[in-house]
């Protein structure tokens, strides 16, 4: 069972507790609107220079009644791509976001072109739950899953809430859920999760991963080889821990404040990065750096002890040194590696390009003129998926 998402903190938020579960209770998504064609594609949106940067110190403030930053539609670039090179051997990586605009087509020429001829293709680093289960067997753990979802002792968000929590949460419940009840039953991170899914909705936006279904659905058609970065992790007894975590206590009322806060303070400027993005401006991203709630979630899932006690509470650092080890193999054997990470895996302090730098490799962002002595290595061009009829993604 791959466990993959934008990002490896998403592929660990979601482990064996849910994958039953939310594949059960969820009803299929509503088809996304067909992108806009070219020739009517709206001017480019551009996020305000004199915008704030998001700060996890910001005072809560009321959300905005209206979006001052209309969503980009259309086709779109995307951003450059990092180079992390090794004598004539390169890896190319591609930085992705969530969310991203729902309406935009994207067409990266560049990355096609790569990916077309690449040696090899690193998957997003995630997590691979080995639980040993089939079918039939993830029928049977389907009550205990779905359980697992909520509070234990049937008690209510109400009641696992710090009053002021909660009301703040009512506030971004009636605006985005309506008058959903089944919600108040689940565990924070839980309902959490499911509010910024219809925020992101109302926003017009979209967790959808783009980059790797592109990525992948190339590299199988011109038959490159495709590297899974996994960190493996056996369950032996999936029913157990399902139990487990139903009974034990999560954490996560960090979870549910971060997510609100976002929701509070954050909304037009998830809409700006979800702009910067598709029009390839990185120093945006940059300049609107915020600390995703994902981490809190991720943070207080990974300390429950039915996870942690099967090997869940050291992912974060293991998967970082996991791609670390398949990148430096790729750049010892392979002239054209190209990877796909999250933009915040990819950047962060404690992220991928920092782990590289660490160990003497030069890295080159989008845009950055290579080293003198280094050759500058020719992509050459091949037509986009749109003119050769395919679906946009």
């Amino acid at each position: 069972m791959r466990l993959r998402t934008l990002a490896f903190a998403l592929a660990v938020a979601l482990p064996t507790v849910t994958s039953f579960a939310s594949n059960a209770q969820s009803t299929p998504p509503e088809e996304t609107p067909e992108a806009a064609p070219p020739e009517a594609a709206p001017p480019e949106a551009t996020p305000s220079d004199a915008a704030p940067t998001a700060s996890a110190t910001s005072p809560a403030a009321p959300a905005l009644a209206t979006l001052e930053t209309v969503v980009v539609t259309g086709i779109q670039p995307g951003p450059g791509l990092w180079q992390i090179r090794k004598g004539d051997n390169t890896l190319w990586i591609m930085a992705t976001l969530s969310p991203l605009p729902k309406r935009m087509q994207w067409e990266p020429r560049e990355l096609d072109a790569l990916v077309a001829r690449a040696d090899r293709v690193l998957t997003a680093p995630g997590v691979d739950v080995d639980a040993d289960v089939g079918f039939f067997g993830g029928l049977r753990l389907l009550p205990t899953a779905l359980r697992a979802r909520n509070n234990p002792d049937d008690r209510t968000l109400a009641e696992v809430l710090p009053p002021e929590v909660y009301a703040r949460w009512e506030v971004q419940k009636a605006k985005y859920m309506g008058r959903d009840r089944g919600v108040e039953e689940r565990r924070p991170v839980f309902a959490a999760y499911a509010l910024m899914d219809e925020a992101l909705e109302d926003l017009d936006l979209k967790r959808d991963n783009i980059v790797w279904d592109r990525v992948e659905r190339i590299a199988k058609r011109n038959d490159r080889d495709i590297v899974d970065v996994d960190v493996s992790i056996k369950i032996d007894d999936p029913r157990d821990a399902l139990k487990e975590f139903e009974k034990s206590s999560v954490d996560d009322i960090g979870c549910m404040e971060a997510t609100l806060k976002r929701l509070e303070t954050d909304t037009q400027y998830m809409v700006e990065r979800a702009n910067a993005w598709a029009v390839g401006d990185l120093a945006t991203l940059e300049e609107l750096r915020v600390d995703s709630e994902i981490r809190a979630c991720v943070l207080a899932l990974l300390g429950n002890a039915a996870l942690k006690k099967r090997g869940f509470d050291d992912l974060p650092r293991r998967v970082v040194a996991e791609w670390v080890r398949v990148a430096e193999e790729s750049l010892a054997e392979h002239a054209t590696t190209v990877a796909v990470a999250d933009f915040q895996v990819l950047t962060n302090p404690d992220g991928l390009l920092a782990a590289m730098r660490a160990k003497g490799y030069t890295i080159i962002a989008p845009g950055e003129e290579p080293p003198a002595a280094d050759e500058t290595i020719d992509v050459p061009m091949v037509e986009s998926e749109a003119s050769e009829g395919a679906p946009p993604r």
